[in-house]
Order: C-alpha cells, then structure tokens, then sequence
C-alpha cells in the first residue's frame, strides 16, 4: 500500500479516522513547536558564524524580547481562562536556558486540571500564531498602514514567531493533558463525522 492509499484508508473508515486524529494532532502540536525552535536555534547558530555567538545570543533573546514577554503572557492568559492561579509572573528574567517563566497552581476536578495543563503549556503556540498572523495581516495587508507601524509589527510578529515554542518544561506539562485532549478529539471528530463535517 502506498502512502496515499493508507491516507484514503484511513480518511474513508469511519472508526480509525476520528482514532488517527485523536491520536496524531497532539503530537503534532508538539512537533510543530520543536520545530519552530529548532528553526530558531538554527538561525541563531548561522547568524553566529558570521557575528559571534555573544551577538547572536543578544539579538535572539535580549533584542526579540517581546517575544519572550508574549510567550509568558500567554502562558499567564490560558492559566487564568481555565481557573488556574496565577502564582508567579516573569516576563523577562533569565535563569539558566530560560529567558522568563510563569508559575501557577491548577484548580478544579481532574478534567479541568487536564485542560489547564493542555491549554496553559501550549498557549505560546496558538496565541503567538495569533500574534503573528495579526501582525502580518495589519502590517502588510490593510492599506493604508503608516511605514512606522508596520515596521513596529513586523518587529513584535518577528519576535513572537521566534519564541512560540514549548519548552521541555512545557511539553512536560502538556503532556499531562494528552490523554483528555486525545478524549476531545476524538468525540469531536466523531461528531464531524456524523453530520458530514468531515
């Protein structure tokens, strides 16, 4: 069987279909954002072969730090939405590999303490991703747009792409969700199915 005829198999049957989505986008969710930060580091290492590892560590975190703010107020955002307190908020505090952090401590049943795991880790992803397609659709598709403010947020998109990552840390807490966002998934897709969505 070739690849697209497993696609078609799985796509055209009812049952593995919602299965292979359940069981395949949380996954990829995580790949994405190791991808995101492996593409960063990668050209944080290219730009230092031709200024310095010093310069490239700079520019990277210290001068994309609005990058590094959003990413922690995302995390922050999601935390507070789904009933989580917010225990410690830095925005821009460098600790090791990490540039900022937020802490805070789950509330609710098991369901909701999931779901604070699942969409507080994961936030820099679809916030930033958000951020960033704001950013590009402000500042380069409206017309009309002073150079001044596109230039601003092609900067605040820049620095929000570079950091809309997930940490090991995050990725660790993500996981502790995976098997209800698995659960979700899986009766949504079902659903679509139903009624001919998908």
């Amino acid at each position: 069987m070739t690849a697209k005829e497993i696609v078609l198999y799985v796509y055209h049957n009812n049952w593995l279909f919602p299965l292979a989505v359940a069981i395949l986008i949380p996954f990829i969710i995580i790949a994405v954002g190791l991808a995101i930060n492996l593409l960063g580091e990668a050209l944080a290492t290219l730009l230092s072969f031709f200024t310095g590892e010093w310069f490239a560590f700079v520019l990277v975190n210290y001068v994309f730090f609005p990058g590094v703010m959003l990413h922690e107020l995302s995390h922050a955002l999601m935390a507070v939405l789904t009933g989580a307190r917010v225990t410690e908020l830095a925005l821009f505090k460098r600790e090791g590999n990490s540039l900022g952090h937020v802490n805070y401590v789950g509330r609710g049943n098991a369901v909701m303490l999931a779901l604070q795991c699942l969409l507080t880790s994961s936030a820099p992803m679809y916030i930033g991703g958000l951020i960033v397609y704001l950013c590009w659709h402000f500042g380069f598709e409206v017309k009309g747009v002073d150079l001044w403010l596109k230039i601003l947020l092609g900067y605040i998109g820049v620095s929000m792409f570079y950091h809309m990552t997930m940490s090991t840390e995050d990725i660790k807490v993500y996981v502790k969700g995976i098997p209800l966002f698995m659960g979700i998934l899986f009766v949504l897709s079902i659903a679509l199915r139903l009624f001919g969505v998908v």
